[in-house]
């Protein structure tokens, strides 16, 4: 008996220790460049990395805008911005000075409209979605309209959850998580596509631990959504 112990103690070290050697964690950051627009049609952002860690590459944001109408061109009104702004934007007014309408896309928990992110390298990709994409609009005179001046720069900022399911070439079998934010700026305002800038942008990546809940719940719905 004491010798079987003695041999297994070994045989269980030897099967651990290549588990423990191949966990990893990559800090990677990223600056864009690029236009879209979330008030046109496909609602999206196409953008290059100018900078960080995924310079070069390709950046792609989609809303999934299926349920949004289009501007009708026999009519003056802006029928897509209207639809938008009456259901996603809010007002805050909380701190003097600061008044502006901020829209989040999905809204506070719901998970539609989903939105979805993609960086792509030649063969390297990472992809996901964007727990929240939050535009602000600042409201400068803080008379409660929205004026064709405030609509011409505009904040970006969202939080980022890459799932394993989308990762390829160097990034097959990572996953994480991380953060963006930048503006938008266009001269027509509601004239859109923007030109968008994200100036501070990471992803924390792991190859471990993955198929966690939260990332099989939000990546399952995007599944279901796009299976009906």
């Amino acid at each position: 008996m004491r010798l079987v112990l003695i041999r297994a103690i070994p045989i269980l070290l030897v099967l651990l220790l290549p588990i423990w050697s191949n966990a990893a964690v990559r800090s990677e950051t990223f600056k864009l460049s690029g236009s879209g627009g979330y008030a046109i049609s496909p609602a999206e952002f196409n953008a290059t990395v100018y900078s960080g860690t995924l310079f070069p590459g390709t950046f792609n944001i989609e809303i999934d805008d299926v349920t949004w109408p289009t501007d009708n061109p026999g009519t003056p009104e802006n029928e897509r911005w209207n639809y938008i702004f009456t259901h996603y934007f809010t007002y805050n007014s909380s701190t003097p000075g600061a008044e502006s309408w901020t829209a989040y896309f999905p809204p506070q928990g719901e998970q539609v409209p989903v939105v979805t992110f993609r960086y792509q390298d030649g063969a390297d990709r990472i992809g996901g979605i964007l727990l929240r994409l939050q535009i602000t609009i600042r409201d400068s005179n803080a008379n409660h309209v929205v004026d064709q001046a405030e609509l011409v720069t505009q904040a970006v900022a969202g939080n980022l959850v890459a799932h394993v399911e989308q990762g390829a070439g160097f990034y097959q079998g990572w996953c994480g998580q991380g953060s963006m934010n930048g503006t938008m700026d266009g001269a027509d305002g509601i004239g859109q596509p923007y030109s968008i800038t994200i100036s501070t942008g990471n992803l924390l990546m792991r190859n471990t631990s993955c198929a966690v809940p939260v990332e099989n719940t939000t990546w399952g719905a995007v599944k279901q959504i796009y299976s009906d």
